[in-house]
């Protein structure tokens, strides 16, 4: 079903920065002391005379921005900047290892860059722990990254090659422990059932939204087509044990119950293909989309359904990057004048490419 006529909820927009290079990743922070920090990842393919694809280079990296607020207005200072190669995905890990915060990074050259969020004399910056190239090719590039909720840093990475990539952190050290075929074209999107970290989903330009189970890679435990172009996005509910959902370039985002993945519980046209959903970090109820060529969306979620509440269109090129923050006004929240009771109110970061630009807005909730 089309949920477009649901929307009821008003959003409103808070700030804008523009980057140095095209922006296609935003993620903020899940720890409290750093709730108020957001990375941005950007990608940009080196302008050159030369045709030839192998001689091209990608240039990007990571900058980490602070929110802050002064009575009633709200910015981003620019904290620090991590140069690297084409950034493509981010993940913060979901725990903190050492008493440190660690953010997995994506890149087009086709490694895995594991950075800490280093906090001394009063000077927040991001520090590479380490790297592991995936595939000895310069033409591959990786997609996506995902990581498991357990004590163990693991992690699923995606590739051009159509390859999944299960890596782990030992003594400070990222290894590669498996890497298998997974999809005819490339892989775009890879995701950690939470619930069960053993068990993965994978979505590719072949149309394919697979699963896996991690003890046995021999072949996939289903493939389900019933996306009709590539699938470009996959997201696991950490407060409800068995919803997923999916997006593609055909549109649509599906609701699925990983127990029976035959049909989707639910479906809607958002108008545009889907590049990143992102669950409330919460609130289970709601869901954020990153559409491609129209907009952003926040989408209602019940155990059977998805519906648009509201959408955000101030961006003028591709919506590709698109988070919550996880400020909660119960703690130290630096913009509780912005969360009192009467309203309450739910921040978020979206970016988009060609226009380079980073927006921080709201929805009443």
């Amino acid at each position: 079903m089309d949920g477009s006529s649901k929307k009821c909820y008003e959003t409103e927009f808070l700030y804008n920065d523009t980057t140095e290079f095209y922006a296609d990743s935003v993620e903020w922070c899940p720890f409290s002391k750093y709730a108020d920090y957001l990375a941005c990842g950007t990608y940009q393919l080196e302008e050159t005379e030369v045709k030839s694809d192998e001689t091209q280079t990608r240039k990007g990296g990571v900058t980490l921005y602070r929110l802050l607020c002064k009575e009633e207005n709200v910015t981003l200072r620019k904290i620090y900047s991590y140069d690297s190669c084409g950034v493509l995905d981010m993940k913060w890990c979901p725990q903190l290892y050492g008493n440190c915060a660690y953010l997995i990074v994506a890149c087009s050259s086709g490694q895995v860059l594991l950075l800490k969020l280093v906090d001394e004399e009063n000077s927040v910056s991001l520090k590479l722990e380490s790297c592991q190239t995936l595939e000895k090719n310069t033409k591959n590039m990786v997609l996506s990254i995902d990581r498991s909720c357990e004590s163990e840093m693991n992690i699923i990475a995606s590739d051009t090659l159509g390859s999944l990539n299960y890596l782990t952190l030992k003594d400070s050290s990222l290894l590669l422990l498996n890497r298998w075929k997974a999809h005819n074209f490339e892989s775009w999107i890879c995701a950690f059932d939470y619930a069960q970290p053993h068990m993965l989903f994978s979505g590719g330009d072949d149309c394919c939204f697979k699963g896996w189970d991690l003890r046995s890679l021999s072949s996939s435990i289903f493939v389900n087509k019933r996306h009709s172009m590539g699938v470009t996005a996959i997201s696991k509910s950490t407060k409800r044990e068995h919803l997923l959902v999916t997006g593609s370039y055909d549109e649509n985002i599906f609701l699925w119950d990983t127990r029976s993945i035959k049909s989707p519980l639910s479906e809607v046209l958002v108008g545009g293909g889907v590049w990143r959903l992102k669950w409330h970090p919460y609130n289970p109820d709601y869901l954020l989309s990153a559409s491609m060529h129209n907009g952003f969306h926040v989408l209602s979620v019940t155990s059977d359904s998805l519906n648009i509440i509201s959408d955000y269109k101030k961006h003028e090129s591709l919506a590709y990057g698109v988070d919550w923050c996880w400020l909660n006004a119960q703690n130290d929240d630096p913009l509780k004048e912005f969360n009192s009771s009467s309203n309450k109110s739910n921040f978020v970061a979206s970016c988009s490419f060609y226009d380079k630009l980073l927006h921080v807005w709201k929805i009443n909730l």
